[in-house]
């Protein structure tokens, strides 16, 4: 997974308090609230709607506002969340889960198998355009809806309230499914909601969720607004032990951490090059490996960069970054180097499926001959794009000091903090494309088709990559249900992105490194990077 407007009125809030505000306040009056400043810290959400989250932050606060059928524990573990159980008797081509009684909604409607066909309607509906909708197309028949193309698949997710059973049938044997149904953009949805194809989540009242929390209200649209949830009265799991988490934005991670070091949050982002100094200072709970990998991707329609005739450049580049240098700088080493897109941990994990271990500044400097020698010109600065007020902007400064050692000319292009930056790579205003992920279930399909595969191009394929080479050993993984086989297409997949096509450069293995006041006993955080805020103690 990668990383709007003034909510409620005054009036509807007053309303909303009367109506549940005091429920909430009476059953956690010793409760405390808790301001977050490390989540937003680098400009507002793309969304907060599990529907549309692509980004880590937004779907941080979705999966607290929501619960799906299953979902991963801080050790990484599945466990149903609405799905009390789950089995297949096909070899893994149809699912049937059969979910808890007596689960409510937020505004106190019973959570049944049709509210996951509702929400399923909506967040995979064509009209509503969610660039994560691709999660959909392991469902026999979803990828002809969610691309216009067709009606919704009623026959393949079917719904029995009465029995509380969803059936879902699958496009291939799908082994990975209950794992994969854990993201959110397959989250239930209250009657309320059915038919909402337009934005509805700066408002509490029409954004209704399942979660420990609902939303209280959600400033996103500039620096220095703020999302509040509070818990959820009718929840039907554990009551979350803070009264209140605030989530304030900010432009850039520099001003969010200034204002948890002077006292006003509970917890900060650490800004670029200062790791060693402030989790000295600060202490390391709020550290953790997860599984995630920081990656540069080549506009594969650019025509400087892009394309099967400018391998050669793109090998150049990728040989002169110096991920040991971008390591040691940035992160100081919180961040381990990359050798593929694939992060220790994932199943079928081999080291080294990248083009380079580190660097290697001689084959940058054969290769880059090499391509101009082809008749190829000394290219006109090659942009490289970035998300600004995060920090990147160091880690591209870094790259183009290693690619100047080379010969080829490079600047830095930022783009605002403004929740439009992957908005804006999917539609190709890339050249070389700053991309990270985490995963959203632990799978290799998970990496390797979102970011690479054809059928992804406008959605998370930042890079708009099409091979039919890559796409067929994906695609035949999918659909194999033997795991060694699947691993080794995968393997092959990987290989054939980033050293037969160099189409990216992973860089870094990602962590989550959050910097936390001394009231703050317990910080979980899975190994998909996700904050549990319900499981949060402080005090």
């Amino acid at each position: 997974m990668k990383v709007q407007t003034l909510g409620k009125s005054a009036a509807v809030l007053a309303a909303l308090a009367l109506a549940v505000g005091g429920t909430v306040v009476s059953a956690h009056a010793a409760a405390p609230a808790y301001i977050d400043c490390q989540n937003f810290a680098a400009g507002e959400p793309d969304h907060i709607d599990p529907a549309l989250t692509s980004t880590l932050v937004g779907a941080n606060t979705a999966t607290m506002l929501f619960d799906g059928l299953t979902d991963t524990d801080a050790n990484g573990n599945l466990y149903g969340e609405v799905a009390s159980k789950w089995t297949t008797k096909d070899g893994a081509k149809t699912w049937v889960f059969t979910l808890k009684k007596n689960l409510k909604f937020s505004n106190g409607e019973a959570v049944l198998p049709s509210s996951f066909v509702n929400g399923w309607k909506r967040a995979l509906d064509s009209k509503l355009a969610s660039e994560v909708a691709y999660h959909g197309d392991f469902i026999a028949g979803m990828n002809a809806y969610s691309t216009g193309k067709g009606a919704f698949p009623a026959s393949s997710v079917v719904a029995d309230d009465k029995a509380m059973t969803l059936t879902v049938k699958m496009d291939n044997p799908t082994a990975d499914w209950p794992a994969i149904v854990s993201h959110s953009v397959f989250s239930p949805i209250p009657t309320s909601m059915v038919g909402a194809t337009e934005k509805v989540e700066e408002d509490g009242t029409k954004l209704v969720g399942n979660g420990p929390f609902m939303l209280e209200k959600a400033i996103t649209k500039r620096a220095g607004g703020e999302v509040v949830i509070v818990p959820n009265p009718n929840y039907g799991g554990k009551t979350p032990l803070l009264s209140k988490v605030t989530f304030k934005i900010f432009s850039d991670t520099n001003a969010a951490y200034n204002a948890f070091a002077s006292g006003q949050c509970d917890n900060g982002p650490i800004p670029a090059g200062r790791y060693t100094e402030l989790l000295t200072k600060w202490g390391t709970k709020g550290v953790k490996t997860v599984l995630g990998t920081d990656y540069w991707g080549f506009n594969w329609e650019d025509p400087t960069v892009g394309g099967t005739k400018n391998k050669l450049l793109r090998s150049a580049i990728a040989k002169a970054i110096d991920k040991n240098q971008i390591s040691e700088i940035i992160y100081q080493g919180v961040r381990k180097p990359a050798s593929g897109l694939l992060p220790p941990g994932i199943p079928g994990y081999k080291a080294g499926q990248g083009l380079t271990q580190g660097r290697d500044l001689d084959g940058a400097k054969a290769d880059y001959k090499k391509w101009l020698d082809l008749g190829n010109k000394t290219p006109a600065p090659i942009r490289l794009s970035y998300n600004d007020g995060a920090g990147w902007d160091k880690v591209a400064s870094i790259i183009v000091a290693n690619l100047k050692d080379v010969g080829i000319p490079a600047k830095l292009d930022p783009f605002a903090a403004d929740g439009t930056y992957f908005s804006k790579m999917r539609s190709g205003k890339g050249q070389i494309i700053r991309g990270g992920w985490f995963a959203d279930y632990p799978i290799a399909d998970n990496f390797l088709y979102p970011l690479l595969h054809s059928k992804t191009i406008d959605g998370d394929n930042l890079e708009r990559y099409n091979s039919k080479a890559f796409d067929a050993l994906v695609d035949s993984a999918r659909s194999s249900t033997n795991k060694s086989f699947a691993q080794s297409q995968y393997r092959r997949a990987e290989v054939q992105a980033l050293r037969n096509d160099v189409v990216m450069v992973p860089t870094v293995n990602r962590g989550v490194a959050v910097v936390l006041a001394p009231s703050t006993s317990t910080f979980p955080i899975t190994p998909l990077g996700m904050i549990v805020y319900d499981q949060i103690v402080k005090g």
